[in-house]
């Protein structure tokens, strides 16, 4: 999934006129009309980067030092927005790319005998799976680019939030460790009323670090969110359809 998005950008960055490149999934809907987001994002000279550390985290595994200090290792939503230099440290990256490639794979992507292989953890089958799954399940898209900007310095460049809206459950399937999954909004989901809310957040809360991050852009309060997921293709098309979103005059909203 990193290299993906690697070479999604590498492939941007070759239009000198791309200045923001911003990540989103298939199943995120704007909350506003293009020109207010452009302006919001425009405004800024900061990239928009969910990040923050966590000492509790199990996915650091210690085999990334030294390259990755664990005091560098930061979490945060994939659902990104750079400025163009932020883009270019990340295809240029040949440091912790690497390592990444090699130490962080989530066991979907690799199979649990091979990730356990990796980790170097004697463990037997199914007693010791919440240790494995703790230990090894590793998602490089949450943690690659937070991670490579704070080891480059760019931390203090960034808003250190995402963009991108996500309603989060913790459910558990028998046997295994309850996780978190996000939310999928259907139609019936979508109301006026359920938008007006998700606009109105203007902070985030990091319970790791006990930090409120008061949303900003380009030095000035505004709210947290331009797009939000997760939403099937009927929720979708009513929240574009049906005037949810509607006319929004950047200037004034922003002046």
């Amino acid at each position: 999934m990193v290299q993906a998005e690697r070479l999604l950008i590498e492939e941007a960055l070759r239009d000198p006129g791309n200045q923001r490149f911003i990540l989103l999934s298939d199943s995120c809907v704007p909350l506003y009309n293009f020109s207010y987001i452009y302006n919001y994002v425009m405004s800024s000279p900061e990239s928009f980067v969910d990040s923050f550390s966590n000492p509790k985290d199990g996915r650091y595994n210690p085999k990334m030092s030294p390259v990755i200090p664990k005091e560098k290792w930061r979490k945060g939503s994939q659902w990104i927005t750079l400025i163009r230099r932020h883009a270019t440290i990340v295809v240029d990256d040949d440091i912790v790319f690497p390592v990444f490639e090699k130490y962080c794979k989530s066991w979907a992507a690799i199979g649990l005998r091979k990730g356990r292989k990796i980790l170097g953890i004697d463990i037997k089958f199914p007693i010791q799976m919440p240790r494995l799954l703790k230990h090894g399940n590793c998602i490089p898209d949450e943690h690659y680019v937070q991670t490579l900007l704070e080891m480059s310095g760019a931390e203090n460049e960034l808003e250190r939030r995402t963009l991108t809206y996500t309603s989060w459950d913790q459910s558990a399937v028998r046997g295994t460790r309850k996780s978190w999954h996000p939310v999928t909004l259907t139609y019936s989901d979508v109301t006026p009323e359920q938008v007006a809310k998700i606009k109105d957040i203007n902070q985030v809360y990091y319970k790791s670090e006990r930090r409120t991050e008061w949303c900003q852009a380009n030095s000035k309060f505004t709210s947290c969110f331009l797009f939000a997921r997760k939403f099937t293709t009927g929720a979708a098309v009513r929240l574009l359809t049906e005037g949810f979103i509607g006319p929004f005059n950047v200037y004034s909203s922003q002046s």
